[in-house]
């Protein structure tokens, strides 16, 4: 009997560790953020630069909404050419960094100048996020807190250009 209980303490603390994983440790926050897919329809221009994705906070309605204030987010560069990207602000953490928040501009900008400027002259849109389909106005985009928002899709057909904010080219 002596014997049975000297493995009960040993084998019931090795029963414990192994169960309880990770003890009563919280799970970790999830960071706010979004993703989705950024598809490229037509012959990209040979002027372009820069191509970048770039959220607003409030809409543009004049020239004046195209500043750093009004931004609530600037990707990474991306790459010329491409067909498609799977975009998450996960792993491009961007020039901005997204929050939580509700955003009333998403759009792929594009710019003849390889240097990031904030000009709004210096740069045309070549796509934007509509939701649910309504090619009627932009989306909004809403973030909420510890949230990653999945399905953020922006198709840029250069043969057929959305219609440009004001104060453009």
């Amino acid at each position: 009997m002596d014997k049975l209980f000297k493995y009960f303490l040993i084998i019931l603390p090795l029963l414990t560790l192994i169960s309880c994983n990770k003890g009563i440790t919280p799970n970790p926050v999830e960071k706010a953020g979004f993703r989705g897919k950024i598809i490229f329809t037509g012959a990209w221009p040979d002027s372009v630069k820069n191509t970048l994705l770039v959220v607003f906070i409030d809409p543009l309605n004049s020239p004046a909404s195209f500043n750093v204030f009004n931004v609530g987010y600037i990707s990474h560069p991306i790459p010329y050419g491409v067909s498609e990207v799977n975009f998450s602000t996960a792993e491009d953490t961007g020039f901005v960094p997204i929050r939580a928040g509700s955003y009333a501009y998403v759009a792929i900008a594009q710019s003849k100048k390889a240097a990031l400027s904030l000009n709004r002259s210096d740069w045309n849109v070549a796509g934007i996020y509509y939701a649910d389909g309504d090619t009627s106005q932009p989306g909004k985009l809403v973030i909420p807190p510890n949230t990653f928002v999945k399905n953020v899709n922006i198709i840029c057909d250069f043969n057929n250009p959305p219609p440009q904010p004001p104060g453009g080219n």
